[in-house]
């Protein structure tokens, strides 16, 4: 096996560090946005929140977050947050239909933009990525995931290796 050159991993490296500094928007600032926002800003990602509650923008500016008041299906608030420039968009509001005319909106302000959407059925998801999401991540499949992993992971644990 030859090893590698240093010098042919900067550019992976000057890559990660570039996207760690790109701009990602996230679209509601409940649980779901609130841990996203949290571990994108951990590793570096600039961040603008997009919250409809006003009373979460006035703490969130008082707390030096980017967050802009507003609706992801706005395209004047998606401007706002910065929705040309972005690399991606995770729409974290638990809004089904709401979250499917966000991505045909977004999709259509930014061709390049990295969508994730969060749908509670499969269905909504599968409409979600016709109109322009990337990704889905769709609340049924994860829980029926998390389910079998769980009865696996106890019903295998005590078995002897083979």
């Amino acid at each position: 096996m030859a090893a590698h050159k240093p010098s042919s991993l900067a550019p992976t490296f000057a890559r990660i560090d570039s996207l760690r500094r790109a701009h990602v928007i996230v679209a509601g600032y409940g649980p779901v946005g609130r841990l996203c926002v949290t571990q994108l800003e951990a590793t570096g990602f600039h961040v603008t929140i997009i919250e409809r509650n006003k009373n979460t923008v006035v703490t969130q500016h008082r707390l030096d977050k980017d967050v802009v008041l507003g609706s992801v299906t706005d395209e004047d608030t998606l401007r706002a947050a910065g929705i040309e420039q972005a690399k991606a968009l995770i729409i974290a509001i638990p809004d089904e239909d709401e979250a499917l005319q966000a991505c045909r909106v977004a999709r259509g302000l930014n061709a390049d933009l990295f969508i994730t959407a969060r749908t509670n059925f499969f269905s909504k998801g599968l409409l979600c990525q016709e109109v322009g999401a990337d990704q889905v991540v769709v609340e049924e499949v994860v829980t029926a995931e998390a389910m079998r992993r769980a009865v696996v992971d106890n019903l295998t644990r005590d078995e002897p290796s083979i």
